[in-house]
């Protein structure tokens, strides 16, 4: 099983958050012989925020015209059968650097929206990339 854990504090290894999502992670490792971990640490990341060009959608389909760190935190995220998302919530929100990763997603997603299926009725982005069987872990903590 292949482990992503992304560490969004600003923090670093100093992080509470970060303490908690090692802990999870340990117990996966304690309860299966075969995870495989990989870890970013957004905050000494090379990652610009989006512009909000859209290229990822029309000029280069499924690649953004930025050549950065996020290339291989896309490749990461790929990899990984679990990404555990680790950070703090600053001020009802993700810390900054985070907030940028998360925006330069856009290029795994279509530029068209499908009615979802899970019966809320909104729409949605299909993904351009196959999600079958990943799964995704959210560890924050608050100081409010």
């Amino acid at each position: 099983m292949n482990i992503l854990l992304i560490n969004g504090s600003p923090k670093g290894s100093a992080s509470n958050s970060l303490k908690l999502a090692s802990a999870f992670v340990d117990g996966m490792r304690d309860a299966r012989s075969d995870v495989e971990l990989r870890t970013l640490d957004v905050r000494s990341l090379d990652i610009s925020p989006c512009r909000g060009c859209f290229s990822c959608w029309g000029k280069t389909p499924g690649a953004c015209c930025m050549h950065d760190d996020m290339a291989q935190a896309l490749e990461d995220q790929q990899w990984a059968d679990v990404t555990v998302w680790s950070f703090p919530l600053y001020y009802f929100g993700v810390p900054g650097p985070l907030k940028n990763l998360i925006d330069r997603q856009l290029p795994t997603s279509l530029p068209f929206m499908v009615d979802r299926t899970d019966g809320v009725g909104n729409g949605a982005h299909p993904s351009r990339v196959d999600r079958t069987g990943k799964r995704t872990v959210l560890v924050s903590t608050c100081g409010f």
